[in-house]
């Protein structure tokens, strides 16, 4: 017998066994990765399941599409129109102004017996939609800064022709802060629509998807 065969043909069954396992280990490890990222991911995929039948997350964002997408498309079109003229005009909102409007909200809403949060939530909104709304509110009072002005005169004028809206013994000094403030909302809304619609149909705006 030609032992030296026979050890050569041993170590290459043995060389053969640790290949196969060897694969048979990155194969099963593949396949546990996979299945892994499948139960982590497994809410990007999907968004609920009934009696074991899933519901899509495509199928849910479709459906919301059909509900609110062009209105949805059209405010965050709008959204980015202002952000890239304010951009453009080299403004910006500061973290100061921001934390000034919260606060101004916080004492609003607390003379309610609210607080902030508890406000948002019956809102379905979070605090950084807030923080948004404010960022999208502020970057257009200064865009439309120069339109916005209110006068002295402007203000004794709202005054005298509504002074039944008023406490008689009202004084004139005790409000024209809060007529300045309105009459300054006033405008920005009448100016606003004006100006976002000269904004848009002076925009390249491509549509790619249609509801």
């Amino acid at each position: 017998m030609n032992f030296n065969k026979v050890k050569k043909q041993i170590n290459l069954r043995l060389r053969s066994v640790k290949k196969i396992n060897k694969r048979s280990l990155i194969i099963a490890s593949i396949i546990i990765a996979l299945l892994a990222i499948g139960y982590l991911s497994k809410n990007l995929l999907v968004a609920a399941m009934v009696n074991g039948r899933p519901i899509m997350r495509i199928a849910l964002i479709r459906e919301l599409e059909k509900q609110g997408g062009t209105q949805t498309l059209d405010n965050l079109i709008v959204k980015t129109l202002i952000f890239q003229e304010a951009a453009n005009k080299g403004l910006s909102i500061s973290q100061e102004e921001i934390d000034s409007e919260i606060s101004r909200y916080e004492e609003i809403i607390g003379q309610q017996g609210m607080s902030l949060d508890e406000a948002l939530s019956l809102q379905g909104q979070s605090k950084n939609d807030l923080i948004e709304q404010i960022k999208i509110k502020k970057t257009v009072e200064k865009i439309l800064a120069d339109k916005l002005l209110v006068s002295d005169q402007e203000i004794k004028e709202y005054f005298d022709k509504n002074k039944d809206l008023y406490d008689k013994n009202t004084k004139f000094e005790d409000i024209s802060s809060d007529i300045k403030n309105q009459l300054v909302q006033t405008k920005l809304e009448t100016e606003y629509q004006a100006w976002i619609t000269d904004l848009k149909s002076n925009s390249k705006i491509n549509y790619f998807v249609n509801f």
